[in-house]
């Protein structure tokens, strides 16, 4: 008896190839960007350990951070134009005594770093642009920013935050437009070092309650601690 030979014509070979594509396409987005999140959680993760431990040395050899030469940034006077006057040599203090166990570079001051939104999307910093010397690269093109002082004793609280110094920025920088909690992450510095913002109310996608350039903040502690971005799938709590 002679076996007849089965085989597949091309209009179910087309049909099975579009199924493919069309599976394909619902499935490797997603993975693509958990793929993306997973990338800068480890970018996050490697910035951090290089800040607090040069904050740990520093402090070990310098004392505390109280004693770093701290300057309240708005020192509350304005210039001839009506535009603020800020002190940014506390900040730059700072950052020269963790310079001496970081491999960095300095950005020249007027350099724009980029548009940045909040979380939710709203115009934040538009553009962002170094106003001082308290910024800087690290060796794989990170930046490191330190913010305003308010005190100089270190006892500013900031939302569910106490003992603290100053804030800082850790930005990843890229061409097309920056998130806050996505691409740029808050931390605040204490008398123990690097701490990441972690207030939740602050770390919301899906709603604009909070202002643009503060939205987006409170992720930091989530996505560093938690190790993943999830706030930007679902509203977490």
């Amino acid at each position: 008896m002679k076996l007849k030979n089965f085989a597949f014509t091309l209009a179910e070979i087309l049909i099975t190839l579009g199924i493919i594509g069309i599976i394909a396409s619902l499935t490797l987005p997603p993975l693509i960007q958990k793929y993306h999140e997973k990338q800068r959680i480890v970018q996050l993760k490697k910035t951090y350990s290089v800040l607090q431990n040069a904050f740990l040395m520093a402090k070990a050899e310098d004392g505390e951070v109280t004693d770093w030469g701290l300057t309240i940034t708005n020192t509350g006077r304005y210039d001839a134009n009506g535009n603020l006057i800020l002190d940014y040599t506390g900040g730059v203090n700072v950052i020269n005594k963790l310079a001496k166990y970081i491999e960095k570079s300095s950005i020249p001051q007027k350099t724009y770093i980029g548009y940045v939104q909040s979380l939710d999307g709203r115009k934040a910093y538009w553009p962002w642009q170094v106003k001082s010397d308290a910024f800087f690269y690290l060796k794989d093109g990170t930046i490191v920013a330190m913010g305003w002082i308010h005190n100089l004793d270190c006892t500013s609280t900031y939302g569910n935050q106490k003992n603290i110094c100053s804030d800082a920025w850790i930005v990843f920088p890229k061409k097309s437009t920056m998130k806050i909690g996505v691409d740029v992450f808050h931390f605040v510095l204490t008398t123990d070092g690097f701490k990441p913002t972690a207030d939740l109310n602050w770390c919301n996608a899906f709603s604009s309650a909070y202002s643009a350039d503060t939205n987006g903040r409170g992720c930091s502690a989530w996505a560093l601690y938690k190790g993943n971005m999830d706030y930007l799938h679902k509203k977490i709590r």
